[in-house]
């Protein structure tokens, strides 16, 4: 588990930029996605799930439902609304979809355990899965202009959703991982960080001419889901008397940088590529002088965006 005093990790993202800038085989961080989802995540679902305490975590997991759900569908629709003038139709599914769709697999999980430790983990996976429905049902239908019957069928048989199911029926059942099973679980499981890392970085700089094209919509974009979102959360779960450590999280989880599936989508129906391309480079690159930022400042003020409340 990485430690909240130590932020070298981000080195291992470093190592990932350089090999692919250097010319190293590039075929072999392509892979590392389906690596990652097919073998890593899994572990980790399965792991975080199995050993979640249902009763200590139980408040945080209902929230973490509703709010994921609220969230998805109040501020997707929220963005189309004010979009609604919005003439670049290459580009406001785009924004729209950017607003709510974070990158929580290959930049979420390494932060929020750096923020938040295992618990964070566990409730950025939770997050993702609840949000994932929302994802591949009314996200797809706005864009495509059609259900997503297929798409959805597809989710369910993955194997982090397969993950989920199973860690969720030994969490609630109190069964444990048979002996057998424990330790090559726990080894795929801490490879998730530095693979994740190292394909962060390879994409980086993969796209990283993307930078020439930066203009007025990108800098908007970012600037508002960064900034103005996460304000308007802090003061809605504020008032709402929420704690601290969930509040926190929440606002962790609403800057999290442009998702993969935005470039995935931008593809697959006639979007704006390289808009996307942009809002994955720019957004990735602020979310990460943020979360420095935070760090220094609770190493220079005594701080810390995770009370110690667990």
């Amino acid at each position: 588990m990485i430690e909240a005093e130590n932020f070298s990790f981000l080195l291992l993202l470093l190592a990932g930029f350089v090999m692919t800038k250097a010319g190293f085989e590039r075929r072999a961080f392509d892979y590392l996605p389906k690596i990652l989802f097919s073998l890593s995540y899994p572990a980790v679902i399965l792991l975080s799930f199995a050993g979640m305490d249902r009763v200590g975590f139980g408040r945080d997991v209902a929230f973490i439902i509703g709010f994921s759900a609220a969230y998805t569908v109040v501020f997707y629709l929220l963005a189309y609304l004010f979009l609604c003038r919005y003439t670049n139709v290459g580009r406001k599914d785009l924004i729209a979809l950017y607003m709510v769709v974070g990158n929580q697999t290959f930049v979420g999980l390494p932060f929020a355990a750096y923020f938040f430790g295992s618990w964070g983990v566990q409730m950025a996976i939770l997050f993702t899965v609840v949000q994932d429905f929302f994802i591949w049902s009314l996200c797809y239908w706005m864009f495509a202009g059609k259900g997503g019957f297929k798409q959805t069928a597809r989710l369910i048989l993955n194997p982090c959703f397969v993950a989920v199911i199973l860690g969720a029926f030994l969490m609630w059942t109190g069964a444990q991982i048979p002996a057998i099973a424990a330790p090559p679980l726990v080894m795929l499981a801490d490879t998730t960080i530095p693979l994740a890392l190292l394909c962060i970085g390879s994409l980086l700089a993969q796209n990283s001419g993307a930078l020439k094209a930066i203009d007025r919509d990108t800098v908007f974009a970012v600037l508002v889901k960064t900034f103005i979102m996460s304000v308007i959360i802090f003061g809605i779960l504020t008032v709402a008397g929420t704690p601290p450590h969930l509040i926190a999280f929440s606002m962790f989880v609403s800057i999290l940088p442009a998702a993969l599936l935005s470039i995935i989508f931008s593809k697959e129906f006639n979007k704006d590529v390289a808009f996307a391309n942009v809002l994955f480079v720019v957004s990735t690159g602020l979310f990460i002088l943020v979360c420095i930022g935070l760090s220094a400042g609770q190493r220079m003020f005594g701080f810390s965006v995770m009370p110690a409340v667990l």
